[in-house]
């Protein structure tokens, strides 16, 4: 399966983005962005919700679109034929649900869908894991990973019930602690900018009686309090752009142009009404200090890989307790060289995609969503990294999403060759589009 275009309507707004069969490097994108449009993508296939389209090609060939209109009927159109083909992708419950149908729930989807860095951690960072885990106190470390799980399960089931998603809930309080900070910079700005006003009047009409009087030695300490009064009104009017540009930062992460567009249109079913605001809010916060607990535990050790080896982490803290004069860190020992870096994670790239080619029931294979798994390599590794995902997305779509200058340097220049496409949604050729009809595609509009 290849998808071809995703495309988002959000009240006024529309974005889209046009995906090449092969590889498609996705830059400039945040880790909100980037959770936000892998949510997108795999619940397109999944039970979805209104607004969002999917155009696609099956593995043998027919060419289909997810058709989900607001208010409207979700249907599937076999774009060849020019037909009506929801029948066969509905559900039992009577919904369109093409995960369903391979056996797959979206929960376990995004997660299988999607690579990331913990995912091809090389044999020392492994190490280094463990025993970082084999020395904290087992009981604790695993009632926090529970509890960080069972958080994070709870956020899901609110936020799906309340019509939206658990990257939704991140989302809005992202943008929320970015405004509050953008209206206090507005606010300390504007008090500044009515002082300098009034230093600036006191100068004019002061300075120069006191000149007259008392000598021109007399009017400098006036000069010297308006120009130090200038200088803070700009150094808060930069701070008061910043603000701005963070706030803008989080709203195009959430698909908006503005805090307004935000509020209206992109959660509006999360935040229908002020208990489920309340209920996902409060469950957000809840994972948010599950995780605080976890990291000061566990450090940048990833929950979901400590759950997953959890029985080698048991077994080096049994070793610990019986090992005299304690464990020395084998990251002493085996430090690689940059070349037998990129062997290793070569290696691990190449098993877990072969992994992920065969998700779910059935001869389909699903496309795969790498969220920066090269973010943590030297930058000489990159390279041949990023071609063995070309000779790979022969065989299935990749879709990286990135905000690594490495990489999407190297996508400019091998997007010439036509096996790599580059999206980048914060610039005028990108997928993102406003209220440009000419982008949307003729399959979704049927």
């Amino acid at each position: 399966m290849q998808f071809e275009r995703l495309v988002i309507e959000a009240g006024s707004e529309t974005f889209s983005l046009d995906l090449h069969a092969r590889l498609t490097v996705v830059g400039g994108v945040g880790r909100l962005e980037r959770d936000g449009l892998i949510n997108e993508m795999v619940s397109a296939l999944g039970a979805g919700r209104s607004g969002v389209h999917l155009e696609l090609v099956a593995d043998g060939g027919g060419r289909y679109t997810i058709f989900r209109p607001v208010g409207g009927r979700h249907r599937v159109v076999d774009v060849d034929n020019e037909e009506d083909v929801t029948e066969l992708f509905l559900n039992e419950h009577g919904t369109v649900n093409l995960l369903e149908q391979a056996g797959l729930n979206e929960r376990v989807a995004k997660r299988e869908m999607r690579l990331i860095p913990a995912d091809l951690a090389t044999r020392s960072t492994q190490e280094a894991y463990i025993l970082t885990l084999a020395h904290v106190d087992q009981g604790r470390l695993w009632d926090v990973a529970w509890k960080v799980k069972d958080r994070e399960d709870r956020l899901d089931d609110i936020a799906e019930a309340s019509g939206g998603t658990a990257e939704d809930a991140e989302a809005y309080q992202e943008i929320e602690r970015r405004h509050r900070a953008f209206e206090e910079a507005q606010a300390q700005h504007e008090k500044l900018r009515h002082l300098w006003f009034m230093l600036g009047g006191i100068t004019a009409i002061g300075a120069i009686p006191a000149a007259m009087v008392l000598g021109e030695l007399a009017a400098i300490p006036l000069l010297l309090a308006a120009i130090g009064t200038t200088i803070a009104s700009l150094v808060a009017w930069r701070r008061l752009e910043k603000a701005r540009a963070r706030e803008s930062q989080a709203l195009r992460g959430a698909g908006a142009r503005s805090y307004l567009s935000f509020q209206v249109s992109r959660v509006n079913g999360l935040l229908a009404n002020e208990q489920n605001r309340r209920q996902v809010l409060q469950a957000a916060e809840y994972h948010r200090a599950a995780l605080v607990e976890w990291q000061l535990l566990a450090g940048d050790v990833p929950v979901n890989w400590a759950i997953e080896h959890r029985r080698e982490v048991r077994q080096a803290a049994a070793s610990l307790r019986t090992t005299i004069g304690g464990v020395r860190n084998p990251m002493a020992s085996t430090m690689s060289e940059v070349e037998e870096t990129t062997a290793d994670v070569a290696h691990a790239l190449q098993a877990r995609l072969a992994e992920m080619g065969t998700l779910g029931e059935g001869d389909e294979r699903f496309p795969i969503f790498l969220d920066e798994p090269l973010r943590d390599l030297d930058a000489k590794s990159k390279p041949s990294l990023l071609e063995l995902l070309v000779d790979a997305s022969r065989e299935q779509q990749l879709i990286y999403l990135t905000e690594d200058p490495d990489v999407m340097d190297w996508a400019r220049v091998e997007s010439l060759a036509g096996d790599v496409s580059l999206i980048e949604p914060g610039q005028p050729s990108g997928g993102a589009t406003g209220d440009d009809d000419t982008r949307r595609s003729k399959h979704v509009a049927a």
